[in-house]
């Protein structure tokens, strides 16, 4: 049955994260069986399995997903594919420690957590399209296959990053929005406190400063912090659309949240 005409099919999705790769593969028969019991029909599975499913840089492993796919649509529950780019494995920062996120004190933020990465991290941008590339046409005629999840919680944890390369990604953003930098010193009112700019070069995000930084530039840095969220975001969509066109693509969200704007997500389908 293709993934059009199992979508179109009248009925409840009902189930939830689904993370196995965390416990012994001996415990799933036991899962699946209390999930027919439940009435589970989706799961969502691999949000965060990058370190299993690339142990090492373009060494993948999806044998044990492979297995997981398969038991879960013999026994009627179907997959929502995360694909796991929230949480870089460790080789990332190790090989790529620029691809690090860096806060507004110049602190860099390391591994140990989740979604280490910064936002304009070539580094990390290929890899995570390659691992997206790479699950698209593993699993692209799998059964199971049902939806897509790509990364999870946009800007959670890391919704902007004041690196040397984020900043040059901002400078790129504001010559596009304001063209030249007369209409940029109007906008930013940059006559106030001597702030005038003279060349893009000497525009940097708004780091640690003695006292606040200037309210429109703060401004601009959160449209474009939240405009670089919607770039991954689209970034994995367009690889998975254009391998997988039937299959909806989604993510999920955190109610309310100020450092993503939801309304310019709303327009992508």
């Amino acid at each position: 049955m293709s993934v059009r005409n199992l979508l179109e099919q009248p009925r409840i999705w009902y189930g939830g994260d689904y993370n196995p790769e965390q416990w012994p593969e001996e415990v799933w028969h036991e899962d699946v069986r209390l999930m027919q019991q439940a009435g589970v029909n989706l799961v969502s599975i691999g949000i965060f399995a990058w370190s299993y499913l690339e142990p090492q840089p373009g060494q993948y492993d999806f044998a044990w997903l492979d297995r997981l796919m398969d038991l879960l649509y013999d026994h009627g529950v179907h997959v929502s594919l995360g694909t796991a780019t929230a949480s870089p494995p460790p080789w990332l920062a190790h090989r790529h420690p620029n691809s690090l996120p860096v806060t507004a004190d110049g602190v860099t933020l390391w591994p140990g957590g989740r979604q280490a990465y910064c936002l304009h991290s070539q580094a990390y941008m290929k890899a995570a399209s390659a691992l997206v590339t790479r699950l698209a046409e593993c699993y692209k005629d799998h059964p199971a296959l049902a939806i897509w999840h790509i990364n999870n919680e946009y800007g959670c944890h890391v919704s902007e990053c004041f690196c040397d390369v984020s900043a040059a990604a901002f400078r790129k953003w504001l010559f596009e929005r304001y063209g030249t930098l007369d209409e940029l010193n109007r906008a930013w009112g940059t006559a106030f406190w001597s702030q005038r700019y003279g060349q893009w070069e000497e525009i940097n995000p708004p780091r640690r400063a003695p006292t606040f930084a200037n309210p429109t530039q703060q401004l601009d840095w959160r449209r474009f912090s939240s405009d670089s969220l919607i770039a991954l975001s689209d970034m994995e969509t367009e690889i998975l659309r254009g391998i997988t066109p039937d299959v909806p693509v989604t993510t999920n969200f955190m109610g309310f949240f100020k450092p993503a704007d939801y309304r310019k997500w709303a327009h992508r389908e």
